[in-house]
């Protein structure tokens, strides 16, 4: 069932970052109510106002750490108090730290899965029930990364961002079977090199972004790429599309392991 976004009520977290308010005016521009939710609530005032005066629909800004399951469920009830039931969550809050894999401090791993991961399932832990009890269609878009499908050799300086982000992609395939019946659409968003200004870059920290040389999508396209991929009920999105070779040379990886296996190992019972 396709949501209807005129009037609807679109949630977004990590709103006030690049992507968040890229996302928020793609939906205004079909008519939603926006609310944007973000640990930085003076920025997410000023990216609501700027939203709600570009596309004339009321957009709300509420502070929230979303690695705090309290504090998302404060603001899903200050959500649904503004403009009524959810239509469209989009759980994209985000954070990485980049260090060489043996610096990784326990405490990195645990500020990066705290919102990379965590902050996602609280969305879901928060939002979910009320959506399920409204009975409309309405969707959910987890935001992954090209890292959660390609090449993780491409990324050794953003291991926990990556691991975090393969979570979320299974997370995601999980969930959109378990949600259908509920009327609830699941897609998961898989950007790869995304700036404020494509034409302006010409540094490439890591191999992940030098791949997508070619292909740098502003937030705007990729948010434009979002509001398509919930109207078609995508599960997956992908808006760089030189990411397909990435994904092919990973699956290559996979098939290698099985074929060293069936060339230097016995079958093994039932195979």
């Amino acid at each position: 069932m396709t949501v209807t976004l005129r009037d609807g009520n679109v949630v977004i977290t990590g709103g006030a970052g690049l992507l968040g308010r890229a996302l928020g005016h793609a939906f205004a521009r079909r008519g939603a109510n926006i609310v944007l939710v973000d640990l930085d609530e003076a920025t997410a005032r000023k990216a609501a106002a700027e939203i709600g005066d570009a596309h004339g629909v009321s957009v709300r800004a509420v502070a929230a750490d979303v690695a705090e399951l309290g504090a998302v469920q404060d603001a899903a009830r200050q959500a649904v108090a503004a403009f009524g039931p959810v239509t469209v969550l989009l759980n994209n809050a985000g954070r990485a730290v980049l260090k060489p894999f043996t610096e990784l401090t326990p405490e990195d791993w645990t500020a990066v899965l705290a919102v990379q991961l965590n902050g996602v399932l609280n969305g879901i832990h928060a939002f979910l029930p009320g959506m399920v009890d409204h009975a409309a269609p309405s969707h959910i878009v987890n935001t992954s990364s090209m890292s959660g499908v390609g090449r993780a050799d491409l990324r050794i300086l953003n291991a926990p961002y990556v691991t975090a982000k393969f979570a979320v992609v299974g997370l995601s395939e999980t969930m959109a079977p378990a949600l259908a019946e509920h009327g609830i659409g699941v897609s998961v968003l898989c950007p790869g090199f995304t700036h404020s200004r494509p034409e302006s870059v010409t540094r490439f920290p890591m191999p992940s972004t030098q791949w997508y040389r070619h292909n740098i999508l502003s937030a705007a396209e990729v948010a434009e790429e979002t509001v398509t991929g919930v109207l078609e009920g995508r599960l997956h999105i992908f808006p760089h599309r030189a990411g397909r070779q990435e994904v092919v040379d990973r699956q290559a990886l996979l098939l290698r392991g099985f074929d060293q296996a069936e060339a230097t190992s016995p079958p093994l019972h039932g195979t």
